[in-house]
């Protein structure tokens, strides 16, 4: 075998190794595709991939060539240049334009030989719709980006175990954004609705996973009803001028305008400018835009919500949260599942009826470590979907102290189920130094030494290894998380509370003058949960553009 063969092998190997790496590394990626539509249907579609430098890089001893991604770039007839950012994240930007809309789906065909065709699931689907208007024509697109490692075409490589848990987790950290910029006079909107401040952009953020539903609608102008229409306004605008000029001589004065012909040309203008105004508004703002994503509460897909009380709490610790969302119509008590010391787990169904039922998870043992409230809520949703016999793809969680830290040790740890929103109450994700005080006072015979009290010290093995796989975070899950900084002492210190906000960008904070035991009972805090949680769904995930 010559020297010539055995590069090409060793770069046909990379090429099999790069997708499994470039899964592997998820949490470290960072691609964005820029497309602008011109005028004569023409797409300029700009696309950065970029990487930093990650462990697992250096474990597997794999470095990224990056002049062999550039040269089949280039045989693919694109500009290629160097990219690098203040955050350390290098790699290539690609540039071509396309004669029109439709050849874009040559770029399938193309990515398979780049870095990128690992993100284009072979089953992947665009279902577009048209709605014909008077003045503009609505073009509908609606797609989900399966982005889990079972959904991607892995040439070569067949992952299981321990490695492919690993990949698994970090391609939930992949960050992937789409642009969509348009020309003057064609307007679109992700599917919130048409936004003033974003009528030629678009942005949609990406995560790795499952839930990544998204839609474009593009209102065209419609030319003929255009040309019409400017054709009526001219005559009517000349209507209403011979007659303001016929009928402008005031009696009195006949070098004075009359208030009448004023009025009546002017009223004829208006009301032409008014039903022109009303029917483009009627038909940019449909029931689809922001009411079809309000109220998610009246769809019929049923979405539980589990709700994890923290250290010493109750089965009452969201007794009230339960009660405020039932006065406002938004989701139901629904059940009370409660875990015996053994981990044998009993709930009570209170209501059959609701598509949005909280169930609220009672520990016997309220001083359990981490790993075992984490496996006991695990037990308690199993328990709760067989007694229910309801069968559930996606859920809600909440969790007021330690429940959410052992709510999102659960996250970290199952793929079972598409956690759409996860609500934390000041818990304490980087552990408190209280902790620590209280382990030093079970020196002394006081009762502070409860395996709860022991994972909460910062320096503990169960929150170390909890906070190692935090890098990990599923980015898909929008998370609330509240910081309570009321009373005379703050229990949680705001860095450990809002923890995740190193780890997602998809994360609303508030931190809120509360105490940390009534915080997550109070009518301010539980009216921006119930918002957050039931009032809008996360059918689309946009990004918010200026």
């Amino acid at each position: 075998m010559n020297r010539s063969e055995v590069t090409r092998l060793k770069k046909k190997a990379l090429l099999l190794v790069f997708p499994f790496l470039f899964l592997l590394i998820g949490g470290c990626v960072r691609i964005e595709y820029d497309a602008t539509v011109h005028y004569d249907q023409s797409v300029t579609l700009e696309t950065t991939y970029a990487f930093r430098d990650h462990p697992v890089m250096k474990l597997l001893n794999l470095r990224l060539d990056w002049d062999t991604w550039k040269q089949q770039a280039n045989e693919n007839g694109y500009a290629t240049r160097d990219y690098s950012s203040q955050d350390d994240y290098e790699g290539m930007v690609l540039k071509k334009t396309f004669d029109n809309v439709d050849d874009l789906q040559n770029i399938k065909e193309e990515w398979k030989t780049g870095p990128a065709g690992i993100l284009v699931p072979p089953d992947m689907k665009f279902d577009v719709k048209k709605e014909d208007g008077i003045w503009f024509d609505s073009y509908v697109m609606n797609t989900n980006l399966d982005l889990r490692l079972d959904r991607v075409d892995l040439p070569g490589l067949n992952l299981s175990g321990s490695p492919k848990q690993l990949a698994e987790r970090y391609v939930r950290q992949a960050d992937i954004r789409f642009n969509l910029t348009v020309p003057t006079g064609v307007f679109v909107e992700d599917g919130t609705g048409l936004d003033v401040r974003s009528m030629k952009h678009v942005e949609w953020q990406v995560y790795g996973g499952r839930q990544n539903n998204m839609m474009l609608v593009a209102h065209v102008p419609n030319v003929k009803a255009w040309i019409i229409t400017g054709v009526i306004t001219v005559v009517l605008g000349l209507v209403a001028f011979f007659v303001w000029r016929k009928y402008r001589q005031n009696v009195g004065n006949p070098d004075k305008t009359s208030m009448r012909s004023r009025i009546f040309g002017a009223f004829i203008l208006v009301l032409t400018l008014a039903l022109i105004i009303v029917t483009i508004r009627e038909e940019l703002t449909t029931e689809r835009k922001s009411e079809a994503i309000r109220q998610a509460a009246q769809t019929d897909e049923f979405i539980p919500t589990f709700a994890v009380h923290g250290l010493l709490g109750t089965d009452r610790t969201f007794l009230r949260f339960s009660q405020y969302m039932e006065q406002r119509g938004l989701a139901k008590d629904g059940a009370l599942c409660t875990v015996t010391v053994k981990g044998a787990v009993d709930c009570v169904i209170n209501d059959y009826s609701s598509n949005r039922p909280i169930v609220r998870i009672e520990y016997e043992d309220a001083e359990a470590s981490l790993n075992n409230q984490t496996k006991w809520l695990n037990l308690a949703i199993e328990r709760y979907k067989q007694e229910r016999n309801r069968s559930f793809e996606r859920m809600y969680l909440i969790g007021h102290s330690m429940g959410g830290v052992a709510a999102a040790n659960y996250i970290l740890n199952q793929d079972e189920y598409i956690v759409d929103k996860f609500v934390t109450y000041d818990s304490p994700f980087a552990g408190t130094r209280l902790a620590n005080f209280g382990l030093s006072a079970s020196n002394f015979g006081i009762n502070t030494g409860s395996p709860a009290i022991r994972d909460l010290s910062p320096s503990s093995d169960g929150l170390q290894a909890f906070q190692e796989k935090l890098e990990t975070w599923p980015r898909s899950v929008q998370v609330f998380s509240f910081s309570g900084r009321g009373g005379e002492f703050n229990l949680i210190e705001p860095a450990s509370s809002l923890l995740l906000e190193e780890y997602t960008n998809n994360i609303e904070t508030e931190t809120v003058p509360y105490d940390h035991f009534s915080l997550h009972r109070k009518t301010d805090v539980l009216r921006d949960t119930g918002k957050f949680l039931y009032e809008f769904t996360n059918e689309f995930n946009p990004v918010e553009t200026n």
